[in-house]
């Protein structure tokens, strides 16, 4: 049932794939850093995208009547505080959706730093990552290139940062949108989803994007995947907020909440054991569906 591949991770030239369609359809803006490409995907939402990395990271700048909210800080390869700055003057949070390299890159920039109370993520944020537990990312074809003016491949690290602690069920409240969290446990043990009832955004960080999602993870810090959980997390989301507008952390910012359902089962399918996958150099299994990947160990 299985065939083989080099890599089920990064594929082999993924840079061909882009630009992604869906940025043809969406109003792109100058961007103050040219690492990163800007898009309004909402009138009070905007999409800060990093597509010359093959993580394709996103991080969303959300704004409120009283304040606005940063979710995730990108790969802190380039300056993504002036591009926000350029985007927005007034008081500004910033949230983590997990404490993976990629999404807390640039939090070190700006004065404070929200994740979910999880003992593993506060070590991340509390040290920072050093270049050994993220140089894989600069490896072979990961990016392409040049890099930024001034940034070093073979030093990049992720700083420490101020931060603090949240709860699930804690409410970020912008003025005219409440921004509340949600623990989503399986991708990472520390991941948090962000919802707004009213306007039903659901932020869903790396627990849905449309690409290839990761129930494989592992880490020395023991900030793991673990199917199971993802499994009943995806369930649960999908029971919630399948009537939302979803926003994910990869790739293309914007998809109806009813591919939660499609995520969800197709959980339930691997479970089941009778899918072909394809199995890479170290391993891994990679289940393809329509519109996404799934890898398992």
């Amino acid at each position: 049932m299985s065939q083989p591949i080099k890599d089920a991770v990064q594929p082999e030239q993924w840079y061909k794939a882009l630009p992604r369609p869906q940025y043809k359809t969406l109003k792109q803006l100058p961007s103050a850093d040219p690492w990163f490409s800007v898009y309004q995907v909402k009138p009070d939402v905007y999409a800060i995208y990093e597509p010359r990395h093959f993580q394709e990271v996103i991080s969303f700048l959300i704004l409120g009547s009283r304040r606005a909210l940063l979710l995730d800080t990108g790969l802190g390869i380039g300056d993504i505080k002036k591009v926000v700055d350029a985007l927005y003057q007034g008081e500004l949070l910033v949230v983590n959706t997990h404490s993976h390299f990629d999404h807390i890159g640039g939090n070190h920039q700006f004065p404070m730093a929200h994740i979910l109370n999880h003992p593993v993520a506060i070590n991340r944020l509390k040290n920072g990552l050093p270049y050994d537990m993220v140089k894989k990312n600069m490896e072979g074809d990961s990016t392409v290139l040049p890099y930024p003016e001034g940034f070093d491949p073979d030093t990049y690290h992720i700083e420490p940062c101020a931060f603090t602690p949240v709860e699930p069920g804690h409410v970020f409240d912008l003025g005219d949108k409440k921004l509340r969290v949600i623990a989503t446990p399986g991708h990472s043990p520390d991941s948090l989803m962000l919802y707004d009832e009213e306007n039903k955004y659901l932020f869903t960080g790396d627990t849905f994007y449309p690409a290839t999602l990761y129930a494989h993870l592992e880490s020395p810090d023991g900030l793991m995947s673990v199917f199971d959980t993802y499994r009943s997390t995806m369930h649960e989301v999908a029971r919630r907020f399948s009537d939302y507008t979803v926003f994910p952390s990869h790739n293309e910012p914007m998809r109806p909440g009813s591919v939660l359902t499609e995520v969800a089962q197709a959980f339930d399918a691997i479970a089941a054991g009778d899918l072909p996958y394809e199995t890479d150099e170290k391993g891994l299994h990679k289940y393809t569906f329509p519109g996404f990947c799934i890898i398992t160990k």
